[in-house]
């Protein structure tokens, strides 16, 4: 019977901190927080042989053993085992381009510098991380599971997911160990659907061929827009504020040029609101408005500016 299973128990705890970064923690204590987990580049029969198992338990000794984690294992036998945990992040703004910071801590008792088979515990086995639109998944190809996106080829980042370190504790360790992983020196950059989700994924690319046991403790993933828009002074003189808006969004030439017209467009190009103005200050009635990414074109003396901001 295939050790292989699932479970998932909804418990996700998340902190917004505003329209333009929202931070996502997950420390397992109540349940899944609806992560799953798959295993990828092994052959279909073969999935007894390589001892795959997935699920939540406690931290192994000499940790906490009343605290729980992730636990993943496998016992590479392809010299390509990978191993990965899953889940969507909802919540975000839709179609919008966000750096993605993800920091990992994990139990690993791989030991460095030692000697392995194939390669070596620790620094043969790589951990990736990354985001997609398109939920991560093992396809069957001809026989032999392939991952549906680009993860790259063991030590070597692709372009959905890219190293972030290798699952090595020290040259003495027996002992599992809590250590830590994150993208911090090369953050990542993904946009999100029209739903304002992308899928967050993690693993471990292998190329020590035989068994690797990891138990993820705790994993943070920050959202930050890439908009650059509060409280921004414009070209051609304009400000636009508060940015993201709420309720009112005050527009102002700060060359007390009149401004004849605003139009604002959704993010899927539709027209939304139109005013027109004889003034070089107004203020616009946007509470209407759900919240998401919109575009206000400014028409000034025969001149059209486009920029964005948020409705929250």
């Amino acid at each position: 019977m295939n050790k292989y299973k699932i479970s998932l128990v909804i418990v996700t705890i998340l902190f917004t901190t505003n329209a333009m970064s929202q931070t996502f923690s997950f420390d397992f204590t109540s349940g899944y927080d609806n992560w799953s987990g798959d295993f990828a580049d092994y052959p279909e029969t073969d999935s007894l042989f390589y001892e795959l198992e997935f699920n939540r338990t406690t931290l192994p000794v000499p940790l906490n053993t009343s605290k729980y984690a992730l636990k993943i294992t496998g016992n590479n036998h392809s010299d390509d085992l990978f191993m990965f945990i899953k889940r969507k992040i909802s919540g975000l703004l839709p179609n919008t381009t966000y750096e993605l910071r993800i920091e990992v801590e994990f139990a690993s008792n791989a030991a460095t510098n030692a000697v392995g088979v194939g390669g070596a515990p620790g620094e043969g086995v790589v951990m990736k991380a990354g985001a997609s639109i398109v939920e991560p998944l093992k396809i069957n190809s001809g026989g032999f599971y392939l991952m549906n996106l680009d993860k790259g080829n063991q030590g070597i980042g692709g372009v959905a997911m890219d190293t972030i370190g290798h699952v090595g504790v020290n040259d003495t360790t027996t002992l599992f160990t809590l250590i830590n992983r994150s993208n911090n020196g090369h953050v990542f950059t993904i946009t999100s659907d029209a739903n304002g989700e992308v899928w967050v994924c993690l693993g471990t690319d292998s190329g020590f061929e035989a068994t690797t046991t990891l138990f993820y403790n705790q994993i943070d993933l920050e959202f930050t827009a890439l908009l650059g828009l509060e409280n921004l002074k414009l070209s051609k003189n304009i400000q636009i504020y508060p940015n993201p808006v709420k309720d009112v969004l005050m527009i102002e030439n700060e060359k007390n040029q009149q401004i004849n017209r605003v139009t604002i467009f959704d993010n899927l190009g539709k027209l939304v609101l139109s005013h027109e103005s004889n003034s070089c200050q107004l203020a616009v009635d946007v509470s209407s408005l759900l919240n998401g990414i919109y575009f206000i074109e400014i028409e000034q003396q025969q001149i059209q500016n486009t920029y964005k901001f948020i409705k929250q």
